[in-house]
């Protein structure tokens, strides 16, 4: 499992025990089942909040204002390198100050 595929589990893990509605609603589901409400509640509820899933992942993993702003810049940097931008530019291109 990659630090991706963790960060999500941990986030789906934070959302599905902060929300007691949520767990009642899955009890007697099998396990892929439960896993696919549980993913769709939490793609909802970024849909809802009007942000990205990404960015709702790293809200719930980070511990601090500080170390969210470090995940997002992370997250940026990579999709900078996976598309072959200079980071200036793609600074520059998404409005972020990095």
């Amino acid at each position: 499992m990659n630090s991706d595929d963790l960060r999500r589990e941990l986030a789906l893990s934070k959302f599905f025990n902060g929300d007691s509605s949520l767990n009642d609603a899955v009890q007697g589901l099998s396990p892929d089942d439960k896993k696919f409400c549980i993913e769709s509640a939490f793609e909802q509820e970024a849909m809802r909040l009007g942000v990205e899933v990404w960015e709702l992942t790293l809200t719930l993993i980070s511990e601090s204002p500080e170390e969210l702003k470090n995940l997002t810049l992370e997250f940026h940097r990579e999709v900078a390198e996976m598309v072959e931008m200079e980071w200036e530019e793609y600074c520059k291109l998404n409005g972020i100050n990095g």
